[in-house]
């Protein structure tokens, strides 16, 4: 028995089980590693050629063959499968960040009758995705939660008029190369299941191993969130997006003093005229906070002579200068950014405040400009002897361009 035994069903079926198992399990299952040169392409998703062959000769046959078995090489199992009329492509896949970006703006998005846009079910879906990969939370979710959460998220965003079905990003978005389910079992894999299925099964789905590896530097993590709004969700109101989706880290550069979250917390009692009567009252709280390097902040600011870099102020308090280090590229999540002197600003409180609410960048030609362009550019000043990295100086830039808000007519 050889690889003319095997059918163009029988690859089918060895496809759709290995959609149903995820690409790492199908390969543990069977006995094969990761294919290096050639792998099946079908419906935008790519599979390992040999691993593929091996299974579908055990449905063609009952004797499925390991990587072992193939003596002829993976060269004899591309020529196979392409007689069967499947496309197998050589060489190394395009992976890392350019090539996940390149299959963000290639989504197979659906467009409804009498309305030129495209869909935003799949882009939303990725949107939130993308907030558990960067709160890092389980890679893959049971289909219950992201139709609970997911759901409504098409409900608010979601085009005008179009239904809200959770069960098609969650199912199509394996078409991208991004994505992937398990759970459901290799007959009802054929065609997209019915959501009584899903109900039935619960399987889970979301990004492939490789992609979630992909999203866990916060720079590539940045530039696809850029990628899909620019691409699909232009006219959707960033802001209230982020906060729904759990990107709202993504509408500063740091933190940012908040209002009390309740309004309590005033004094036991008030007097007629509305006045606190005693000390305003306490409670014990446990928090986790970044530790800071204290001598990097004394350092930029002796380098920079305690003035601000962007308005050349120099302040001083209690009769002493006084200026604030500012990092370019926040330390906590979702920015994650290091700790050292590169990544450092010697600002004015004022200064430190636009420049961490996105009101003010640094442009490629080292100039600071306001985001809503209503303020005269002025070079960013350095000491010769303060080295910044241009990469966070980028970084904050793409965060001022992803909230920038197209000015209001009238």
């Amino acid at each position: 028995m050889g690889l003319g035994d095997i059918r163009y069903e029988d690859v089918i079926a060895a496809t759709e089980e290995f959609r149903s198992l995820g690409r790492d399990n199908f390969l543990q299952t069977y006995g094969f590693r990761r294919a290096r040169s050639y792998e099946l392409v079908l419906d935008g998703l790519r599979y390992d050629s040999k691993a593929i062959a091996g299974v579908a000769h055990g449905y063609a046959t009952g004797d499925f063959l390991t990587w072992r078995d193939f003596s002829g090489g993976a060269a004899t199992v591309a020529r196979r499968l392409r007689e069967l009329g499947f496309v197998v492509e050589t060489g190394e896949t395009p992976r890392g960040p350019a090539a996940l970006l390149e299959r963000l703006r290639k989504l197979k998005v659906s467009r409804g009758p009498g309305n030129p846009a495209p869909s935003r079910h799949q882009p939303l879906s990725l949107l939130w995705a993308i907030s558990r990969a960067a709160d890092e939370r389980p890679r893959l979710t049971p289909w219950p939660q992201f139709r609970d959460e997911v759901g409504p998220l098409l409900v608010e965003f979601g085009l005008p008029n179009a239904k809200a079905t959770p069960e098609y990003p969650f199912w199509h978005l394996r078409g991208s190369g991004l994505w992937e389910v398990q759970g459901i079992p290799t007959e009802p894999a054929k065609k997209m299941p019915r959501t009584s299925i899903l109900d039935a099964h619960h399987p889970q789905a979301g990004f492939t191993e490789e992609t979630a590896d992909l999203l866990q530097d916060p720079v590539t993590r940045l530039d696809a969130i850029a990628t899909i709004c620019e691409t699909y969700l232009e006219d959707v109101d960033r802001q209230a997006l982020f906060e729904r989706t759990g990107l709202d880290g993504y509408t500063t550069a740091g933190s940012l003093p908040s209002p009390s979250e309740d309004g309590s917390g005033g004094a036991d009692a008030d007097d007629e005229h509305g006045r606190a009567t005693g000390p305003a009252p306490r409670r014990a709280a446990t928090r986790s906070v970044i530790v800071r390097d204290e001598a990097l902040a004394r350092k930029v600011k002796e380098l920079e002579g305690d003035r601000c870099q962007i308005c050349d102020t120099a302040l001083r308090y209690l009769n002493r200068p006084y200026s604030q280090a500012a990092h370019i590229r926040g330390l906590g999540r979702p920015h994650h950014g290091p700790d050292e002197l590169q990544n450092l600003l010697c600002l004015c409180a004022n200064c430190h405040v636009l420049f961490d609410g996105l009101e003010i960048y640094v442009d490629s030609d080292g100039l600071v400009r306001g985001t809503r362009d209503d303020r005269e550019p002025r070079p960013l000043r350095r000491d010769p002897g303060h080295p910044v990295d241009e990469t966070h100086i980028g970084y904050h830039r793409d965060l001022c361009t992803l909230n920038a808000r197209k000015p209001t007519a009238g």
